[in-house]
């Protein structure tokens, strides 16, 4: 049985949008993140309807952005990070796959 790696909880999302300890941009993609003590690396998506309306696209991207996470889990430090999505990025598979390259590199250990 594997970690739970993602954050769940509303008041988690909250305590690392109003306090991050980094941030890293592009245009598409904004990464918060902030120390956490327990040992291991968690992420969330946070991606408004407003942006993508249909549930099968923000869930197709979330599954892509945990996707990309889950590959570089090992390289990256013992922090919580929350993705969020600026636009619709349905159809930017490329796109979305390069902006979240370039910022996993930022935070490696």
């Amino acid at each position: 049985m594997g970690l739970k790696r993602s954050i769940s909880s509303k008041e988690g999302f909250k305590e690392i949008f109003d306090s991050p300890d980094q941030k890293h941009s592009t245009p598409n993609i904004l990464i918060l993140s902030k120390n956490n003590c327990l040992g291991y690396a968690r992420v969330g998506v946070a991606i408004r309807k407003k942006d993508t309306r249909l549930a099968v696209d923000r869930n197709n991207i979330k599954r892509k952005i945990k996707g990309s996470f889950r590959s570089k889990v090992l390289e990256l430090p013992d922090r919580d990070f929350v993705v969020y999505v600026k636009r619709n990025l349905k159809g930017k598979e490329r796109e979305l796959k390069e902006d979240l390259e370039k910022i996993w590199k930022k935070f490696y250990k």
